[in-house]
């Protein structure tokens, strides 16, 4: 929580959340500065729910801005305040979820689930992949080791074989003129090189440069850590939907999720035809 003072959207957010994940343990992180009793006051959260809610602060600075949170995200303590459990579902104040299919989706042990970025199927965003950080959830123990590994900050993200497909791109636009322009083609040619070693290349360098946290966590690190399990774009919007939610629906042939992200941002009527029941709660 980034703000004693929540929107009505917020509110009813954070309420659904209490109540439709009522068997687990809720963790409200907030800026040190918030007095969170107060908020839960404010809200009215019954004495029963607050006995399964941990509350845990970080200095204001690290909830300040966009920025600031991505960079939080991406450091090994913020997943060491969640050490005492396998897993951490991250639920920011415009996700929603639909119902507790938790358990589900902890049996499938992924390393990461976000929703998909559909933009082949609409306008909504121009990336594909997997996934969305909005509501997401996250193995703590990977995490941990992929943000406090050396291979975060030495490894290259990008090997010679994506880094050789793209000069033969500028090549084929003749963006890469060899015979007209040696010097250009030398300059070039040394910029490849570097980087396949690591310069500007690294998680580190991607992470510092305002790459959003889920990008660099489900996009680029898979590259660095093989490892690491994470659903395909069908299975995972089975999980979350965000981007197209019309066109992510009848692509993948989805009822119910178990939860979406920014749904008042991308296509709320939708949301709220599909789902005219759902978003009552707070409301």
């Amino acid at each position: 929580m980034y703000a004693a003072e929540l929107s009505q959207s917020e509110q009813a957010a954070l309420i659904c959340c209490i109540d439709r994940l009522r068997d687990r343990q809720i963790f409200l992180l907030h800026k040190a500065s918030i007095d969170i009793n107060s908020v839960l006051d404010q809200l009215g959260v019954a004495v029963v729910d607050r006995k399964r809610i941990k509350c845990g602060s970080v200095e204001d600075r690290w909830l300040s801005s966009v920025a600031s949170y991505n960079a939080m995200l991406l450091q090994g303590w913020f997943y060491r305040m969640f050490a005492n459990w396998s897993y951490v579902l991250i639920y920011q104040l415009d996700a929603w979820v639909f119902g507790d299919a938790l358990g589900e989706w902890l049996a499938k042990a992924y390393t990461y689930v976000g929703a998909p970025w559909t933009g082949h199927l609409g306008p909504d965003t121009p990336d594909t992949g997997v996934g969305n950080g909005g509501f997401s959830l996250r193995c703590v123990a990977e995490m941990i080791r992929i943000c406090e590994s050396p291979r975060w900050r030495f490894v290259p993200v990008f090997r010679w074989r994506i880094l050789a497909y793209r000069m033969t791109l500028l090549r084929r636009y003749h963006l890469f003129p060899v015979p007209q322009r040696p010097l250009l083609f030398a300059k070039r040619l040394a910029l490849f090189v570097a980087m396949s070693l690591g310069w500007r290349n690294t998680l580190a360098y991607y992470a510092s440069i305002g790459i959003q946290e889920d990008h660099v966590l489900s996009v680029y690190a898979p590259l660095v850590f093989p490892w690491m399990r994470i659903p395909s774009m069908a299975e995972a919007a089975t999980f979350s939907v965000e981007t197209n939610p019309r066109q992510t629906f009848a692509a993948y042939g989805i009822t119910r999720p178990f939860g979406c992200h920014a749904w008042e941002k991308h296509d709320r009527d939708f949301w709220l035809a599909t789902f005219p029941h759902d978003f009552k709660i707070g409301q």
